[in-house]
Parts: C-alpha cells; sequence; structure tokens
C-alpha cells in the first residue's frame, strides 16, 4: 500500500509539494525527512532533490519518528527553533509559514487552527463549535523546550504542541487555512472540485505587441484590445470566474477607461486574490493556444512558469498546448488568435 505522503497529485507527490515550500524559504537552513527505509527506496527517485534535506529513520509511531528527528539534531546540529509538518497537508500557503516564524520570535510553540465548521459530539454532548479549534500543521517551537519535553513525555500525543498544552506551557494559536486540508486517501484529492471553461479570441493587428500568457514574442503583429489583448489570460480569469461562479471577465473588467491598455496580468493578480479571499485553490488548468503564426514551441514552457508563478502554483499544475488551423479561416489566415482555458479548482 502506497504511504499517503507518496500519493501522485498531477504527476508529483505529495511530499514535493511540502519540501519545495520549505526549499525555498530562505530561513529555513534543513530539511529532515523522517522515513520508513523500505517506503522510501522505492519512491527516492520522485523526491525533491535538495541540498538541505536530510534524512533520519522513523519510528513505529509519528510520536518515535518526531522524536528520532530532535535526537539527530540534537547530535548533530545546533537550531534554535524547529518547525515540524505533516507530508500529508500538502495545501499550506508560504504565507501561513511565514506567520509561523515570525511569531516564533517571541513564542515557544506557534501552531494554525481553524474553527470547526461540522457539529462536535463529545461524551455524547454537543459542543460548541465556535470554541472548538482544529490544530493543522506547520508547527514551529523552540527546539531545547521542545525537546526536554519530548524526551520525558510518555505518554501518547498526535502532534508536538500536545506537550505543550500537557504540560501546561504557553501556545500562540494563529489563524489557520480551511484549505490545509489532510490528505489521508486519494479520493481525497478530489473531493471539493469545480470546472470552469474560458474561452478568447483577439484579431491581430501590425505593429502591436504580442502578449501570450504574460510573455511577449517577438513577431509583427499582436492582438487588438481594449486591454493588452493577452487572450491566454483573458480565457484563463473566465475559466477560474466560471469555476467558482464569480461571472466573466466583462462583467468584472468593462471596457471602460479605467481597464484601458491594462496589463492583463494585473487583472489576473486580482482573481487570485479574490479565490485566495474565498479559501479556492487552483487544482490544475490546461490551455489550447489555436495560432497560425509564429510557432510557439519554445515559448508553452516560459508561458507555463509564468502563469504558475502569478496564481501561485505549481508549473506542473499547468498544461499548454499550442495549436493551428491549417490555415483554415482567420486564424488560419494570421489575422487572429484565439485560446480557450479549463480550469478546476477545490474548495476547502
Amino acid at each position: 500500500m502506497t504511504p499517503k505522503q507518496y500519493f501522485k497529485h498531477n504527476n508529483e507527490i505529495l511530499v514535493n509539494y511540502s519540501i519545495k515550500k520549505f526549499n525555498q524559504n530562505k530561513l529555513i537552513s534543513n530539511i529532515i525527512l523522517v522515513v520508513n527505509p523500505q517506503k522510501f527506496k522505492v519512491f527516492k527517485k520522485h523526491v525533491f532533490k535538495s541540498n538541505k534535506i536530510l534524512i533520519v529513520k522513523g519510528g513505529k509511531t509519528r510520536q518515535e519518528s518526531a522524536f528520532n528527528a530532535l535526537k539527530y539534531i540534537d547530535m548533530n546540529k545546533n537550531y534554535s527553533h524547529v518547525i515540524i509538518h505533516d507530508a500529508a497537508r500538502p495545501y499550506f500557503s508560504e504565507d501561513l509559514l511565514d506567520k509561523i516564524i515570525s511569531n516564533l520570535k517571541k513564542n515557544d510553540c506557534v501552531i494554525p487552527a481553524i474553527s470547526a465548521t461540522d457539529t462536535v459530539i463529545f461524551e455524547k454532548k454537543i459542543q460548541n463549535r465556535d470554541k472548538t479549534l482544529l490544530i493543522q500543521t506547520p508547527q514551529g517551537f523552540k527546539y531545547s523546550l521542545l525537546y526536554n519535553l519530548s524526551k520525558k513525555n510518555r505518554k501518547k500525543i498526535t502532534d508536538e504542541s500536545s506537550l505543550f498544552y500537557i504540560n501546561k506551557k504557553n501556545v500562540k494559536i494563529i489563524k489557520g487555512e480551511h484549505a490545509n486540508i489532510k490528505i489521508n486517501t486519494p479520493i481525497d484529492l478530489f473531493q471539493n472540485m469545480s470546472y470552469g471553461i474560458g474561452f478568447d479570441v483577439h484579431k491581430l493587428k501590425k505593429k502591436r505587441k504580442l502578449i501570450i500568457g504574460g510573455i511577449t514574442i517577438p513577431y509583427h503583429s499582436g492582438p487588438l484590445g481594449h486591454s493588452d489583448g493577452d487572450s491566454v489570460i483573458h480565457a484563463l480569469i473566465d475559466s477560474l470566474l466560471g469555476a467558482t461562479g464569480n461571472g466573466d471577465i466583462g462583467t468584472l473588467f468593462p471596457n471602460t477607461p479605467k481597464y484601458k491598455d491594462i496589463k492583463s496580468s494585473i487583472l489576473l493578480k486580482k482573481i487570485i486574490k479574490l479565490l485566495k479571499s474565498k479559501e479556492i485553490l487552483i487544482h490544475n488548468i490546461d490551455i489550447n493556444i489555436i495560432i497560425q503564426k509564429p510557432n510557439l514551441s519554445k515559448y508553452k514552457n516560459k508561458i507555463k512558469i509564468n502563469l504558475a508563478r502569478m496564481c501561485n502554483i505549481e508549473p506542473i499544475q499547468i498544461n499548454v498546448k499550442a495549436k493551428t488551423t491549417d490555415k483554415l479561416g482567420l486564424i488560419g489566415k494570421d489575422k487572429a488568435l484565439a485560446c480557450e482555458v479549463i480550469a478546476s479548482v477545490k474548495y476547502a
């Protein structure tokens, strides 16, 4: 049976989503992966490679595994703080990680938590769910204090913050993220999904910049439009609005002087901000660019990387295809270009 941290999601194993976020944070010195050696041997070739990564053998329980990592740090490194994370939570944001690190400056234990949205029953009594918190990871700790508490503890715990509550230590709770769900089975990857489609077409005019997916491509003609005419981003915006039931690009950004010649990337940033406010994650994006000339083969990857950056997702979650119409119609005569996008999003 495949351990959940090695589930494949958009051709990427789950643990890599977390590793990459920790790896690019400049305040993180090392990343310790606590693994089952036999299982890790099978999946090692799929794990993201970084000089920051150290491998430690796990124990029979999560609690033992975490303590093995803490002992390793005690014997080999001199760190003031440590962050512990469950690899089955791939959707935490970089912003959440930054907040945990920032709050560790004045606190010994920092944990994210969200309020319960379901009815909670304990010992046959309905609990006040507004006062019931669900604890998440990543969790940040002062290393020496966590190590000493872990060394003395004999009780079974489900996460390291429990040690602070058991020993009546101060715990700083910050707002968690509803999107930061825990994956327990492969089907969890596809729950609460919604889909949207977007389409956009523009005439091509000489001496206009050809901007596709936020990338300027050398060519004698570019799209004629009220904005910069970026069909890819326009279709992408409509697909995201469709998936989330938020209208269309023309309603949100009408042809008024306010949006005259505006960069489409600015409009996309507004949509990404809207999604974030509603705790909606982009799952994947599939793009068809329909243009006769120029050939986009050497630009497709650049478009993918640029859109991933703007959408705050991994490039692997985006697929970019370029098509011609075999010289049929206005597109085939090099007088227009079009784009269609299908996007899927995931609700917390």
